[in-house]
């Protein structure tokens, strides 16, 4: 990957970093990591286990509403303590202008994400067989186990009473994947987008701003995995990785690195920090969806969140980067 200097506008700011300012990158973290270890040790006073099915709604909503937004909540006093303009007075400027080429970008990247994890899972696990990739339910009758599965687990650790597989009233398996892919489009300009940008303004905003001068591969490097580890208080309590929950801590950085190349270009390419939050916002709908449709999976090796994810975000993530290499190159000069 070349080092290319982001557009500027809206989403950056005017003049460059000449250099990094490692003070800055210093504080937005140390506050950052602080906030989410803090609303982590609260979530395991109150007993949150995310390993469990179905983890309480509560803990869900604290994770969505409380710890998303620190980025945000840290790259502001980072901001402040610095004193740099707030990116966030000019996030929207010029944002008729951009709409086009930004919602064409989003449908584009989000579709191409979600058919690169339906195709992974299918040949890892279906055709390839590889151990903890778990298998893409291809069957209506498939379907309806796992969602049985999935509730009686629930209502056992509920006390309450399952559903029959006749109250479940699924619809087509194969419009289920039509939804998801609909719902998970809709997600990231609505609800999922606005909590994503919490972090995004963060991690795309501040930090990759800041990184700059290192070059694209190393200061996205970088960020992968702060980003990665910046859920490592979560993990520990067994959000997404149960019961791997320090190996879960390395893969998530593995998924956050390519993700980062991503969702960094969609903004350069946009010249708007809002894609990587709607990107970022679709990509945790699908999320949920692939839980729905794997069965036999390990959490480290398949998707949403495993090894198998992190290969399919980084052909995405390669394919866009260099297609839109030359494109880019038009307007912006390369870097030595």
């Amino acid at each position: 990957m070349h080092s290319t200097p982001p557009a500027t506008g809206s989403a950056t700011p005017a003049e460059p970093p000449v250099r990094t300012d490692w003070r800055l990158v210093t504080i937005f973290y140390t506050v950052c990591f602080s906030l989410v270890s803090l609303i982590a040790a609260g979530l395991a006073f109150a007993g949150a286990n995310f390993s469990a099915t179905g983890a309480q709604l509560t803990f869900q909503l604290t994770v969505a509403f409380l710890y998303m937004p620190a980025p945000l909540i840290s790259a502001l006093i980072a901001e402040r303590i610095g004193k740099r303009s707030p990116l966030i007075l000019t996030t929207f400027s010029g944002f008729s202008r951009k709409l086009p080429r930004l919602l064409l970008t989003y449908v584009v990247l989000s579709a191409a994400v979600y058919a690169a994890y339906v195709l992974f899972a299918y040949v890892l696990g279906n055709l390839v067989h590889v151990p903890g990739a778990g298998v893409l339910i291809t069957t209506q009758q498939g379907l309806t186990d796992n969602v049985m599965t999935m509730f009686t687990e629930i209502a056992k650790g509920r006390g309450i009473e399952p559903p029959t597989p006749s109250q479940l009233n699924m619809p087509p398996l194969g419009l289920l994947y039509v939804i998801a892919l609909a719902g998970g489009l809709f997600a990231g300009v609505s609800v999922n987008g606005l909590l994503a940008f919490g972090e995004e303004y963060g991690w795309r905003g501040l930090l990759m701003d800041e990184l700059r001068p290192l070059g694209a591969l190393r200061a996205n490097l970088l960020t992968g995995v702060l980003w990665g580890l910046f859920h490592a208080p979560i993990i520990l309590l067994g959000f997404n990785f149960a019961p791997y929950r320090v190996p879960g801590i390395f893969v998530m950085v593995v998924l956050c690195t390519p993700f980062s190349f991503l969702l960094w270009r969609a903004r350069q390419f946009t010249d708007s920090l809002l894609i990587p939050a709607m990107l970022h916002g679709a990509f945790n709908a699908y999320a949920g969806f692939f839980l729905l449709l794997l069965v036999g999976r390990n959490p480290l090796i398949s998707l949403p969140v495993g090894l198998t994810g992190a290969a399919a975000l980084t052909v995405v993530a390669w394919v866009f980067w260099n297609w839109s290499e030359g494109r880019l190159a038009e307007k912006l000069p390369r870097a030595d």
